[in-house]
């Protein structure tokens, strides 16, 4: 069969080694210098040797290959991937033109590898072959490694600039660098005349004491003190301005934390920089942070009716005082920025709580079941013991018969350290089984007895805690809050939950299990310190661990409601 022309171009582009063509250079002199075209010059004289043809020259200028993410080289896989089985070869000048990150090197690679393309080095030794997948390796650990060598000199190079007093990156806002271009900052920075003496002036309002951040930043654009780009200053500008020791002559070595005395020309004294800092601290809260306040008592209990997120809490401000609200801080809610008032989630959650007080009688009643199952437990406890005692003993005894073949002989050094090391888990299981505390029958009837009157009162409970002692009580009532508007689907603790079946009469058809008597008897204790007003620092380790656990959306109700 005869191909025509066309039919024969289409068959060798298919059928013939076709590659493509990856350049790189990491800086603007080897872009303007020859370094691109030796590299492509190279490759195309290797190509052209071996009758490879050549599909596309991706070129690189001034990247480094630190990192995979490049633009040419992305383009370069996509190419592939989109001619899988038409590519087949990628060629470069050296592997370290490909990747200076071994991880990076081999990832490439075996990307390229899923579209059938090899990488060759038109200068180095490397293929498919054994010697050359190890040269190969060895020339990408030696790329990475060299790299790595000029981080540590640079990183060394701007460190000693520090300490020498020169800034070794672009300076801040009000001076500029007195470097001339390509070459090495060799001196310190200086002034710029347009805006140092009036950033120097705002230094010096804002120590006085008199404006706030806001303030200043307002004052600022007023003055005509605008970015490097153009615009007025932002907040976070500011803050990051007031917040810069460099304006007092300090330099900071970023790696060590190191203090060093810079040579060029200071914006403020170190004592005027020390007093602005202050400032800032004192001026970072508008009020101090009060974790209970008696505005908000369900903070952290009340969720969103659209997200079921916690709400925050914060006041807004009215024409004549601040409203408290509660409001949701989810972006993707749609009910954001619409504030909940206080009164509305207050009276909600009063009104509920005479609805789920216990009678007295219910506690008498539970009192009696966990009395019978005390009595039980305790029985099945003692069984349990004496199991366990049996076990350790019977495992002694294997031991010391273990050590007295050994010592007839009648066993090997390796025979008798197996033996020994299954005695030893075996013992350490035992002895790593959780102890379980009995409680008696006296200690429950007691704790209820103290809880009894209290939680038949729970709304006068509820209001004469103080606000600490408050939102650990309305913690133990509804363990993960409740939803806005729809209080009565809440949740409620174990103790609360077990009543209710008490007086609905369910509880024999959910017999406890000896866990859910322990978290019972806990709870039922929880309530018992929190009536006597126990501080959080009496609390165990464990059920402070606990308590900390149960994650809360931090807010702050300092801030203007949206």
């Amino acid at each position: 069969m005869q191909l025509n022309e066309t039919s024969f171009t289409l068959f060798t582009y298919y059928n013939a080694m076709n590659a493509v063509i990856y350049c790189r250079v990491s800086s603007r002199e080897q872009v303007e210098g020859t370094s691109l075209e030796s590299q492509q010059l190279a490759c195309e004289e290797y190509a052209h040797a071996r009758n490879i043809h050549v599909l596309r020259v991706f070129v690189e200028q001034g990247e480094s290959a630190k990192f995979a993410d490049r633009t040419e080289l992305l383009s370069l896989i996509e190419f592939c991937r989109e001619n899988k089985g038409r590519v087949n070869t990628l060629l470069v000048w050296k592997v370290d033109r490909f990747a200076r990150n071994v991880a990076d090197h081999f990832s490439v690679k075996a990307t390229l590898q899923r579209y059938g393309v090899d990488i060759v080095s038109v200068t180095e030794p490397i293929d498919t072959k054994p010697e050359g997948k190890l040269m190969e390796t060895i020339l990408a650990g030696f790329a990475q490694f060299d790299n790595d060598i000029r981080a540590a000199r640079t990183v060394q190079g701007m460190r000693r600039k520090i300490q020498e007093g020169i800034f070794p990156w672009k300076p801040p806002l009000g001076y500029k660098s007195a470097h001339v271009a390509r070459e090495k900052k060799n001196r310190p920075d200086e002034p710029d005349e347009s805006l140092f003496g009036l950033l120097q002036k705002a230094w010096h309002q804002f120590a006085t004491g008199v404006y706030t951040k806001a303030e200043m930043r307002r004052l600022m654009e007023s003055w005509g003190i605008v970015s490097r780009k153009g615009v007025p200053l932002g907040d976070q500008s500011i803050d990051n301005l007031f917040r810069n020791p460099y304006y007092a002559g300090i330099l900071i070595d970023p790696w060590s934390g190191e203090e060093y005395q810079g040579h060029h020309v200071p914006m403020v004294s170190r004592d005027e920089f020390a007093g602005v800092q202050q400032l800032v601290r004192k001026r970072s809260r508008c009020m101090p942070h009060h974790r209970h306040r008696e505005e908000f008592p369900l903070r952290g209990l009340v969720r969103c009716n659209g997200c079921s997120q916690y709400l925050t809490a914060s006041f807004s401000r009215g024409r004549s005082k601040r409203y408290p609200y509660y409001h949701c801080h989810n972006d993707n809610c749609s009910l954001r920025g619409k504030g909940l008032p206080v009164e509305k989630a207050h009276r909600e959650f009063k009104e509920y709580l005479p609805l789920i007080a216990p009678k007295t009688e219910l506690l008498d009643k539970l009192g009696e079941v966990a009395a019978k199952s005390a009595e039980g437990r305790e029985k099945t406890l003692r069984s349990k013991r004496t199991l366990t005692r049996s076990t350790l003993n019977h495992l002694k005894q294997e031991l010391q018969e273990l050590i007295r073949m050994r010592s007839q002989r009648l066993i090997s050094d390796e025979e008798f350290n197996n033996h020994k090391s299954v005695l030893a888990e075996k013992e350490q299981a035992i002895e790593a089984t959780p102890k379980q505390a009995p409680f008696s029958t006296a200690d429950i009837r007691s704790r209820l007895q103290e809880i009894a009157v209290p939680l038949h009162a729970l709304l006068d409970t509820w209001n004469s805690l103080s606000p600490s002692i408050r939102s650990r009580f309305q913690r133990l009532i509804f363990p993960v809050g409740f939803t806005a508007g729809n209080i009565r689907t809440a949740q409620l603790g174990l103790l609360f939950n077990t009543l209710g079946d008490f007086a609905r009469d369910e509880s024999t058809l959910v017999p406890f299990t000896s866990n859910s008597w322990n978290q019972l008897y806990q709870e039922i204790q929880d309530f018992a310190r929190v009536m006597k007003g126990e501080d959080d620092s009496k609390e165990t380790p464990k059920k402070r661990v606990r308590r900390r656990s149960r994650k809360c959306t931090p807010v702050d109700e300092l801030e203007p409601a949206s």
